[in-house]
């Protein structure tokens, strides 16, 4: 089973306010787009949580009510430090696995760099054979521009007047 590409649009994009929510192919992820919402729905359960145990036990009894009210700003406060680590967890555990996915890709750039490199070398070996007949041309032709004078008259003529 292939893995979603977080890369990779959505071929059906919504216009709705969340982006990608009808992608049945799941291309994209929506958990990170969703983990604010996530958060906010997950504190107010909490507090109807929360809220309504204090209820029940205001409804047992007055006293356990009043213990309830007391220790249930303490709860809460547990509560969500609860759910932030967990959603900071799943945060983690995305990048990691985004991560992963990258890599999973090296093997296919790599195989695709050899082949350039490959590439590259059959040039260099062409120039370098190119670059050894010009150099034994030129060592055909040395005795013969030697015998003429011809590179020193070259050089002199390419220096300056008053350096002659």
């Amino acid at each position: 089973m292939d893995t979603p590409n977080p890369a990779s649009p959505s071929p059906t994009p919504s216009k709705g306010s969340i982006p990608n929510l009808a992608d049945w192919r799941f291309n994209r992820y929506l958990t990170m787009q969703l983990m604010p919402l996530f958060y906010l729905l997950l504190i107010l359960g909490a507090l109807v949580v929360v809220v309504g145990i204090v209820g029940i036990c205001f409804w047992f009894s007055t006293l356990a009510g009043i213990i309830a009210a007391g220790i249930a700003p303490l709860a809460f406060l547990v509560i969500v430090a609860v759910i932030r680590a967990a959603l900071e967890y799943m945060i983690m555990a995305h990048r990691i696995m985004r991560i992963i996915e990258r890599m999973d890709a090296l093997p296919n750039q790599v195989a695709d760099l050899s082949v350039r490199v490959d590439g590259i070398t059959d040039h260099v070996d062409r120039l370098t054979h190119h670059v050894d007949d010009i150099h034994e041309t030129l060592m055909h032709v040395q005795p013969l521009l030697r015998s003429a004078g011809l590179p020193s008259r070259l050089l002199n003529a390419l220096k300056p007047p008053g350096k002659r």
